[in-house]
């Protein structure tokens, strides 16, 4: 790629970011971000397969199996906990990637720098009120973290409108980080589907689901499926089904996100676990 494509690319990418990043901060879900770079339209989407180990916001169905990546609850101590800069190192690097990628962007400190609840609940104001004392729980909860954002080289894996896979790594005790995770299914349990209504274009509708996997001490993948529409809805744009995985590992919790392509997400979210392993637990 000549110096001056290459320049134009990377400022489409982190224009890109800034949209992700906000999302990041506040914790929640950034399905839909991304640069929107060409060579990243191709590939193919997988369909979510679904299943549950009993926990709140899945069903009672077999676990799904994704790449294997055991525990460290029986040997870890529950309480300890990482710094940003132990956090860091922990991080995929860009070829690192299952079929290699790049890195466009990194911070620390990013997860729920909001103090409260934005007013009208933000991305989940239209949800039941019984769920709200969760959702001011899940914006209350603090943690060291890092956050870093890559592009896949693979075609597959980089389907879906130039989508950025941002990684993030979470450090709570292991008590904290299993609650959260708990939030998080009877979340998407209770509140299913959120509309947002955008200030500069038209709606967005979630539709959510929190499908558990065989990974780490405990898994799901998160599905999100979002569209648009004009305000008289005679405009509807499918944008189909969005993957991020939240993997804990002990008190830390790595989330992979916004792939189109299910096998993808949980390959990428396998080798993130078993680089957390090795670098903060000393395992093989």
């Amino acid at each position: 790629m000549r110096r001056n494509e290459r320049g134009s690319e990377v400022m489409r990418i982190r224009r890109g970011v800034a949209a992700c990043a906000a999302l990041v901060a506040a914790g929640l879900p950034a399905a839909g971000c991304g640069s929107g770079t060409e060579d990243e339209q191709d590939g193919t989407v997988s369909e979510a397969k679904e299943s549950g180990r009993g926990r709140p916001g899945a069903e009672a169905k077999p676990a799904t199996s994704a790449p294997r990546v055991p525990g460290v609850d029986a040997s870890a101590d529950p309480n300890r906990l990482f710094t940003e800069a132990q956090l860091e190192k922990a991080l995929l690097d860009g070829d690192e990637l299952p079929g290699g990628g790049r890195e466009v962007w990194s911070a620390r400190g990013t997860f729920n720098q909001v103090a409260r609840v934005p007013d009208g609940g933000s991305l989940w104001a239209d949800c039941p009120a019984a769920v709200t004392g969760d959702i001011a729980e899940l914006w209350a909860f603090r943690a060291p973290s890092v956050v870093r954002h890559l592009i896949p080289d693979d075609r597959k894996a980089a389907a879906g409108g130039g989508r950025i896979r941002p990684e993030v790594l979470l450090s709570m005790t292991r008590e904290r980080a299993d609650r959260y995770l708990d939030l998080r299914r009877a979340l998407y349990k209770s509140c299913p589907r959120t509309a947002v209504d955008a200030d500069a274009g038209p709606p967005h509708t979630y539709r959510y689901t929190a499908e558990d996997v065989e990974l780490g001490d405990d898994a799901f993948v998160e599905t999100s499926q979002s569209k648009d529409a004009d305000a008289e809805q005679e405009n509807v744009a499918d944008k189909g089904p969005s993957y991020q995985v939240y993997v804990r590992l002990g008190g830390v919790i790595v989330t992979s996100g916004d792939w189109k392509d299910r096998d993808a997400a949980l390959a990428a979210a396998a080798k993130a676990a078993e680089k957390l392993r090795t670098q903060l637990y000393a395992k093989p």
